[in-house]
């Protein structure tokens, strides 16, 4: 038998090995044995689409917005040196703004790379608000619920063949399109409460993303029109409370809030752009 042929062979017995153990286990054994490169090599993917997709998600300019930038790379900063970050030297935890001020939105694709609308820092009324939406967002890389959507959407043989690297451009195309998927009602609550975890770890108040999606419910009602965060982060009241318990289990404590730090730098992106 020859060099190709013990290959093949190997690498069918591997994938064979791979089906049983994705069809006969649960979700969570699932995840602990797909290699977290899948997750990193996921983010590059959509880095890039996003990078060459300028008039969709065009980028603040970095050299006249250093003091945007500056902040909401701190913020960042502070939450990924929380104790409860486990990827934080495995996922870059990259920082990008998109300026559209008529977006109220920001997400962390799979392997930590963070984007976030101008029209969302404009509108969260203080730092800790914008420190629990970058929470929520880090948690959900955290947790690997993209790749989990991979698996439960479009089924296991996509794990496989990203574990394979085959079809690699066929598969990223699918995976981009996990952007607009609502995470489910357990993955948003995980991250709901991760997000309170490392806010804790950091001089903010932990309820600021609680503070947030209150806005948020406010905005609908008053307008009748659903904000683009809350059209794949369903928000209720029932979901505050339970930002509010986990807060009060560990500790009720008070943060700063950074009111009037965030008020300057709203007022400098306003001015600047």
């Amino acid at each position: 038998m020859n060099l190709l042929n013990t290959t093949s062979m190997f690498l069918l017995k591997r994938w064979y090995l791979l089906l049983s153990v994705i069809l006969f286990s649960s979700c969570n054994s699932v995840m602990e044995m797909i290699p977290l490169d899948i997750d990193k090599n996921l983010g590059e993917q959509f880095s890039y689409q996003i990078n060459e997709s300028q008039s969709e998600y065009p980028f603040l300019d970095p050299e006249k917005n250093k003091e945007v930038y500056d902040y909401v790379e701190n913020i960042k900063n502070q939450l990924i040196n929380s104790d409860k970050i486990k990827y934080k030297d495995q996922f870059p935890y990259t920082v990008k703004i998109i300026q559209d001020d008529n977006t109220l939105n920001a997400f962390c694709v799979a392997g930590g790379y963070i984007y976030v609308y101008t029209g969302l820092i404009k509108y969260v009324d203080s730092e800790s608000e914008l420190a629990g939406v970058l929470a929520h967002e880090i948690a959900h890389a955290e947790n690997r619920h993209t790749v989990k959507q991979l698996a439960e959407s479009y089924g296991t043989g996509v794990v496989i063949s990203l574990i394979f690297g085959s079809d690699y451009k066929e598969l990223v195309n699918v995976g981009q399109q996990l952007l607009s998927l609502k995470f489910s009602r357990g993955d948003e609550k995980e991250a709901d409460e991760y997000a309170v975890e490392y806010l804790y770890d950091t001089k903010y108040d932990p309820r600021g993303v609680g503070g947030f999606f209150k806005k948020l419910i406010k905005e609908e009602k008053d307008h009748n029109e659903i904000p683009d965060f809350l059209s794949t982060h369903p928000a209720s009241q029932d979901r505050i409370d339970d930002i509010n318990t986990k807060w009060e289990e560990m500790g009720s404590k008070e943060g700063d809030t950074g009111t009037e730090k965030h008020k300057e730098i709203v007022k400098l992106l306003t001015t600047k752009n």
